[in-house]
């Protein structure tokens, strides 16, 4: 393949993708997402190689790889920060899921309009919360998230796409700047 534009695009919609889908699918499917959408990011890698010089390949991969692993997670925190809608439900109970790596939480939660949710909050103890009432984010097509446990880093929604540009920039430009070379 000679054109890096359909790499690119591929890759971009590889990582856009990870995020919504991410924000959708049940946790212990996102692993079913995270490997095809990394696998597929790949191309946005290849994508700047082949538009600019080869050896911004490397720092493509640094940018891609763990920028689409953390948005599964981020990005559908960040999304709910965004798009959902805060509603205050009672927590009914709290009980300890067993994990090898990560301690894990599900609240059982009991919202105004009779929806009976389960929240799973990854991380230690003081990420557990307490029965009675709390505000949960609700949107119709995301997993719902708790409010006060919703810490999503900025740094990597934000800096993801900003590295991406900033990797296209340079790749144009050493490009452009070869191609006025030749002519």
């Amino acid at each position: 393949m000679r054109r890096p534009l359909p790499l690119i695009v591929i890759g971009l919609v590889a990582i856009a993708a990870a995020v919504v889908l991410g924000a959708i699918v049940p946790e212990r499917y996102e692993l079913a997402v995270l490997a095809p959408c990394c696998l597929l990011s790949l191309a946005f890698a290849w994508g700047v190689g082949k538009l600019g010089p080869a050896w911004l390949v490397l720092p493509a991969f640094m940018v891609v790889i763990p920028g689409t692993a953390v948005l599964v997670g981020d990005g559908h925190r960040a999304l709910m920060d965004v798009l959902a809608t805060p509603q205050t439900c009672v927590i009914t109970s709290v009980e300890d899921l067993p994990r090898p790596d990560n301690p894990a939480f599900a609240h059982h939660v009991t919202c105004p309009d009779g929806a009976q949710l389960r929240i799973v909050v990854l991380g230690e103890q003081d990420k557990k919360m307490v029965p009675g009432p709390a505000t949960v984010l609700r949107h119709p097509l995301m997993r719902p998230l708790l409010a006060d446990r919703n810490d999503w880093s900025g740094d990597w929604v934000f800096g993801v796409p900003i590295a991406i540009l900033l990797l296209l920039i340079c790749a144009t430009t050493l490009r452009a700047r070869r191609v006025m070379r030749q002519a």
